[in-house]
């Protein structure tokens, strides 16, 4: 087989069962190899519908976005979802064409020929890796999935040379084969020794002890904590704490008392911030957008921050008092174990404060927003209830807008957009087939 129909075949040995992408003459091994596969291919009519249609499948099914797209406007098509992407902490993993090694940079005017498309592709991936003969495919292809289980998710982005693409490829040669002449996936994981962060003892003591001494707790739960909803309201009702939730948090908590579904950038929720004597993120960036979307500078500096987050670089723009790094439902669940053994469980009377504390503030963030504001949450609220349990997929829109400031969502994931982070236009229609 060539490299590229292997590198197909490796896809899926990992179970990979969706491609997005779009043929062309510069990755037709990989179609050649697509064709004797089991997997399933959607084809749109531009590139960046391939990346939006990948961003919304991964959203949703856990797994990451898998496209592929030829060189120089393919991979230009490509850069505006894979940036929403990045911003959104959204895995995706794009396999691209290039022109043959000897051309590279040579400004000899080859069909879609960019100067130094690597690079150009860098700016919005996680890693950019060149393929450049078979003996790299495996590993490279390793190391992919396993940032996807093991660190903040994000754009991976691969190139391979037109001339490299359709070399052979010794599927025999590769270490991970079992005597079914499979590649192992078991074993592909965590190719390279690493494994999921996960936070020490000491530290998690610290953050216990910190919680533990507190008496008005608010907890901040981004998109980072989506696959922790059970994890999260117990810990939530075990520390009497508010839940206030970012864009890619909403569906938490769907109608808890402690649910507080609006804006970090609404006075109400910053009053609600500013009172609290301990807060604890999770799986948050705390990034502008969500916290600070008029930039009016006035987001209270949090007392006594204890954050979660899967990504060393996240935890180090943000001073925090006890710093955990890990799986954010792995570590609220260690940070439960600990407080179930050793923290008093709060009063009835803390608990009410804690629920009336929570209503203040969804009462007066809504009631705060303009009426046209009003009006439209009201429309998503006939709408969830009319159709219960979806998915909500928006663009930049007055309605979404509103949304962001105020909308509970009734399904963890169940609502995200394009009118944060990166901002990017374009995105509902094609996330949602995706």
């Amino acid at each position: 087989m060539t490299i590229g129909e292997a590198l197909v075949k490796y896809l899926q040995a990992r179970g990979v069962d969706v491609i997005f992408g779009i043929p062309g003459v510069h990755t037709i091994e990989l179609y050649r190899g697509l064709a004797k596969s089991d997997m399933r291919h959607i084809t749109p009519r531009h590139e960046q519908g391939v990346g939006f249609m990948a961003d919304g499948y991964a959203r949703v099914s856990g797994k990451a976005g898998v496209a592929f797209v030829i060189t120089g406007p393919g991979m230009t098509n490509m850069l505006t979802p894979m940036a929403q992407a990045l911003a959104d902490s959204i895995p995706m993993l794009v396999i691209s064409g290039v022109n043959q090694q000897d051309s590279l940079g040579q400004g000899l005017g080859h069909l879609h020929e960019l100067p130094d498309q690597q690079s150009l592709s860098a700016q919005v991936a996680k890693t950019s890796t060149q393929i450049n003969q078979q003996s790299e495919l495996i590993p490279t292809l390793n190391q992919a999935f396993d940032d996807f289980v093991t660190q903040r998710p994000a754009p991976i982005h691969i190139q391979i040379p037109t001339d490299v693409m359709d070399q052979s490829f010794d599927w025999s040669d590769s270490l991970l084969m079992n005597t079914s002449n499979q590649l192992t996936v078991s074993d592909a994981y965590h190719a390279d020794g690493s494994s999921i962060p996960s936070p020490d003892q000491t530290s998690i003591d610290s953050a216990v002890q910190l919680l533990a001494q507190s008496e008005n707790i608010v907890i901040l739960a981004g998109g980072g904590a989506k696959e922790s909803a059970e994890t999260l309201q117990n810990i939530a009702e075990k520390l009497a704490a508010p839940v206030v939730l970012t864009t890619n948090g909403r569906g938490l908590l769907h109608q808890h008392p402690l649910c507080v579904p609006a804006s970090p950038s609404l006075e109400a929720v910053r009053q609600l911030i500013r009172e609290a004597d301990c807060v604890l993120a999770v799986g948050t960036e705390m990034g502008f957008t969500d916290y600070d979307a008029y930039r009016d500078d006035n987001f209270p500096t949090p007392k006594r921050l204890v954050r979660i987050d899967i990504c060393a670089d996240q935890l180090a723009r943000q001073t925090a008092e006890v710093a955990l790094r890990g799986d954010a439902n792995t570590v609220l669940s260690h940070l439960l174990e600990k407080l179930e053994a050793d923290a008093p469980k709060r009063s009835s009377e803390r608990v009410q404060q804690a629920y009336v504390r929570a209503a203040t503030a969804r009462e007066s963030a809504l009631s705060g927003l303009p009426l046209e504001y009003q009006a439209h949450v009201e429309l998503l609220n006939t709408l969830r209830d009319c159709y219960p349990d979806t998915y909500f997929i928006g663009d930049s829109t007055q309605l979404i807008y509103a949304g962001g400031l105020y909308y509970d969502h009734d399904k963890p994931g169940g609502w995200f957009n394009a009118a944060t982070g990166f901002g990017a236009l374009g995105y509902a229609i094609p996330a949602a087939i995706g």
